[in-house]
């Protein structure tokens, strides 16, 4: 049976997180924006927990981030520790009369062994699966600067001959700017995007957040990419966008092609590029560019159930 703990009494168990967006953290600065959250836990076997939160009576992981998931002792877990305590997660949604479930798992990338485990014992208890999404990211310690189709160093060096610039940066002028690029590429996308620049300024409360222009020949932003540094091992790219009236220039090109050497210097071993696809439905173009980019393709899973 699961049981509701207090968050002195899960944290005695769980001390790490396989991931930033289930840290007391993370959960610390977002938890107004469900009714409720709670930890839940095996009254005898403390080997995996839920943080989840509660909205309209749907028990959600994430709430209010890309991904959720579980906290466990080690990810090397027996099968039927998990098919167990999925099996006390219906019963308590039963008994607290929830209206459903939700959960997004991490990308592969964070929890390989666990992630096998759990879609299989998901999927075996009954729970549905959602279209999953598609989720690129590249391996830093296995890329060189060579690509897999010429044309991207062609592009690299296009954007080197019309004056464009990768940079840092951290001013606040500059960072509006940037972010305005982004908000335009959305809209230009039909895309929403769910943070404002004080919201990803207010993340630097808790981990490092990094911004990267590349400006054209006048210092004009044409491109912004924004990457939370959240894990030991793995950057995630968060917000990454350009003029798409200038995409002809090769901006983005350039701004994987510093990224990469710029993380894999700093010593991380992946960059988690995030989803080439909404709800399911496939960015094919985005996929192909990532691809380009020598980033590898996986699965991003999310499972539903009503009781």
């Amino acid at each position: 049976m699961l049981v509701e703990v207090s968050k002195e009494e899960y944290r005695q168990r769980f001390t790490t997180n396989p991931h930033m967006f289930i840290s007391e953290e993370f959960i610390g600065m977002v938890e107004n924006k469900c009714d409720r959250v709670v930890r839940l836990m095996k009254e005898d076997d403390s080997s995996m927990g839920l943080i989840a939160g509660i909205t309209d009576g749907i028990l959600e992981s994430p709430f209010s981030a890309p991904f959720g998931g579980f906290h466990y002792s080690h990810e090397y877990q027996f099968y039927y520790t998990i098919s167990n305590f999925l099996a006390d997660l219906k019963e308590y949604i039963r008994k607290e009369k929830l209206n459903g479930f939700s959960i997004t798992l991490p990308p592969d990338l964070y929890q390989s062994n666990m992630n096998a485990k759990l879609v299989n014992a998901l999927i075996r208890l009954g729970f549905n699966l959602v279209t999953p999404d598609i989720n690129n990211w590249i391996d830093l310690k296995n890329f060189d600067g060579t690509w897999p189709k010429y044309v991207v160093e062609q592009n690299c060096r296009k954007a080197v001959k019309h004056g464009l610039v990768w940079s840092v940066e951290d001013e606040r002028e500059s960072l509006e700017e940037g972010y305005r690029v982004i908000l335009k590429n959305r809209e230009e996308q039909n895309r929403e995007i769910h943070m404002t620049l004080d919201g990803l300024l207010d993340m630097r409360r808790i981990i490092p957040v990094d911004f990267f222009m590349v400006k054209d020949n006048v210092g004009k932003a044409i491109a912004t990419g924004v990457f939370y540094r959240g894990h030991e091992k793995i950057v995630q790219g968060i917000f990454m966008g350009d003029d798409m009236e200038k995409r002809n220039l090769g901006a983005m090109n350039l701004m994987y092609k510093h990224c990469f050497y710029h993380y894999k210097e700093m010593g991380f071993d992946y960059i988690d590029l995030g989803t080439s696809s909404l709800k399911g439905e496939p960015n094919i173009g985005l996929i192909r560019f990532k691809e380009l980019h020598n980033c590898i393709t996986s699965l991003r899973y999310t499972f539903a159930w009503s009781p």
